[in-house]
């Protein structure tokens, strides 16, 4: 026998107004192909650092970070051939990459220094 119960107060609206924002609209992080698609002027688009270079992960998501005092970047092998190496949230880079840790071919110099050939 199945039995339901239902605690209804009459509101239509879909919001809870709990803490846990469930069903209040909050769809997580948004998705970005560059700083340009986030919504909040703190915020960037970070790049999983070892998604690979396939279109599913040419999209990053915008977050809000502040790198501290004593930053030690994160290097990732960029998807163009250039080693990333900058202050970025555990786990991502300012660029889409292709594994973590420097290229190969570029001797290991960061992206900003790399000059187009």
């Amino acid at each position: 026998m199945l039995f339901f119960l239902c605690a209804c107060n009459g509101d239509s609206s879909s919001g809870d107004g709990g803490s846990d924002a469930a069903g209040d609209g909050n769809t997580g992080p948004q998705a970005c192909a560059g700083d340009f698609d986030c919504p909040s002027a703190g915020n960037k688009c970070w790049f999983t650092v070892d998604a690979g270079c396939g279109v599913q992960s040419l999209k990053g998501i915008c977050l809000s970070f502040t790198p501290p005092d004593n930053c030690t970047p994160t290097v990732a092998c960029g998807c163009d051939g250039t080693t990333i190496s900058v202050c970025a949230p555990q786990g991502y880079v300012d660029r889409p990459s292709n594994y973590a840790g420097a290229c190969p071919d570029d001797g290991g110099a960061d992206a900003s220094d790399a000059s187009p050939e």
